[in-house]
């Protein structure tokens, strides 16, 4: 069995099916809010110890999430840790993508954010 911390109270482990990564390939990923942000296009793991550190998507516009990091090729860049589920679509938390979009643009949220 897989496993992952839970990416909001940093304690919690969650338990993850395994999915052949074949099955991946193409999937749709969308926010846990519903919006979609594009297709799996590829998976980025820790050569040390074999952890899966991202998922990149082709997004479905130039305008989907333009602040988060995007690869050469304009795919973005999702950490593995914001994936809440996989099934018939990849589901990410938008809060865990908007703390990322916080910190490459290198601000800080007020304290009426938090």
């Amino acid at each position: 069995m897989l496993y992952k911390i839970c990416p909001l109270c940093k304690h919690e482990v969650i338990p993850l099916a395994q999915v052949l990564l074949g099955r991946l390939r193409s999937i749709g990923v969308m926010t846990d809010h519903g919006a979609q942000i594009g297709r799996l296009v590829d998976v980025v793991f820790d050569e040390s110890d074999g952890r899966i550190l991202s998922i990149l998507v082709r997004p479905v516009s130039a305008d989907v999430f333009p602040s988060i990091p995007r690869t050469e090729d304009g795919n973005i860049s999702i950490p593995f840790g914001a994936v809440m589920s996989i099934r018939d679509y990849v589901v990410v938390n938008e809060r865990v993508l908007a703390i990322q979009r916080l910190k490459s643009s290198g601000s800080q949220p007020s304290p009426s954010e938090g």
